[in-house]
């Protein structure tokens, strides 16, 4: 899930300020309109497009049961729908603007059972009914009127190019994959030995029986596991974000494998690779602001376990 990925603790005014960025990115051919809760409120909604959707958020104030969190958002639901049919609020949403109400989004960060649906479909019939009663005053409710809950998993296109772009505080932890110990069954026979001998080449020949060699070892076999699962979700879910990252790696790769190659002084294995280690994470932080620095620091040893694990990182024995 997205919010995985997503860097600090969400609340109601952060969870407002990703929502309205999305919405009018999302929405922008349709010619979004924020309406900020100050001079007379918002009216019941954070803001609407020209097309008839109209959208209210919502961000639970801390970690709720599942019990907890369906009353939570049932409450706010029924709160909000009961604005929309306020004709107090009526009024406002015309003052506005706000074409006929086709959609009504319900946007939270997730929700964990079915309850909230049903709910939201006792909600529109409930609206509905009221306008088949009074048709004048809700001329504003579309016979059509649908509540639509979008959760972030809905918006991680939106999400992801807005934290990208660096139009939000926010930033993106890719260092949330852990394993106790590698699970060599992942990562092939032939990939084991490559790390194997290049570690071994960087520390000058040490011996295999060695503590250190065998836990550096285990921490690239780790990481070349993690990295596939990490680029294989970032592909999946953000594509613009993998795209950056795999033109980057394979710009420097190129570099790493010629000058690995052109070495011939096995002497200075282990200062050549600290060298590149210290090179591509200033890369890394140059180029991708977005990530926080655990992600970063993550992101370096999983690639470069790539480079020792094929054949894009080499290193003469002694």
């Amino acid at each position: 899930m997205i919010l995985e990925f997503i860097d600090g603790p969400l609340n109601g005014e952060s969870w407002e300020k990703l929502c309205n960025s999305c919405y009018r990115n999302k929405y922008q051919d349709e010619h979004f309109t924020e309406i900020p809760a100050v001079h007379n409120g918002d009216a019941g909604i954070e803001g609407f497009t020209r097309t008839g959707r109209v959208y209210q958020c919502y961000c639970p104030e801390r970690e709720y049961s599942d019990d907890e969190l369906h009353n939570h958002l049932r409450d706010k639901m029924t709160k909000d729908i009961n604005k929309l049919i306020s004709l107090k609020y009526a009024e406002r949403l015309k003052e506005l603007g706000v074409p006929r109400i086709k959609e009504w989004h319900f946007v939270i960060p997730q929700y964990k059972d079915s309850r909230i649906l049903k709910h939201a479909e006792t909600k529109r019939k409930e609206v509905l009914e009221i306008k088949k009663e009074q048709p004048k005053n809700y001329e504003y409710i579309d016979d059509e009127f649908v509540i639509i809950i979008k959760q972030a998993e809905d918006l991680k296109v939106e999400l992801s190019r807005i934290i990208r772009t660096s139009l939000s505080d926010m930033k993106l932890n890719l260092a949330i994959y852990h394993t106790s110990s590698p699970d060599w069954s992942k990562c092939d026979s032939e990939k084991v030995s490559n790390i194997k001998r290049k570690v071994k080449a960087i520390m000058g020949g040490v011996d295999e029986s060695d503590s250190d060699y065998n836990d550096i070892v285990d921490t690239y076999i780790d990481s070349y596991i993690k990295g596939i699962e990490i680029l294989r979700v970032l592909r999946v879910s953000f594509a613009e974000v993998y795209e950056d990252i795999y033109i980057l790696e394979q710009s420097y790769k190129k570099q790493v494998s010629l000058k690995t190659k052109m070495n011939t002084d096995s002497s200075i294995n282990a200062r050549l690779f600290n060298e590149i280690l210290d090179d591509f994470q200033s890369k890394l932080e140059q180029q991708f602001t977005y990530l926080n620095t655990a992600s970063v620091m993550e992101l370096k040893i999983d690639l470069i376990s790539g480079w020792l694990a094929d054949c894009s990182m080499e290193f003469r024995s002694r």
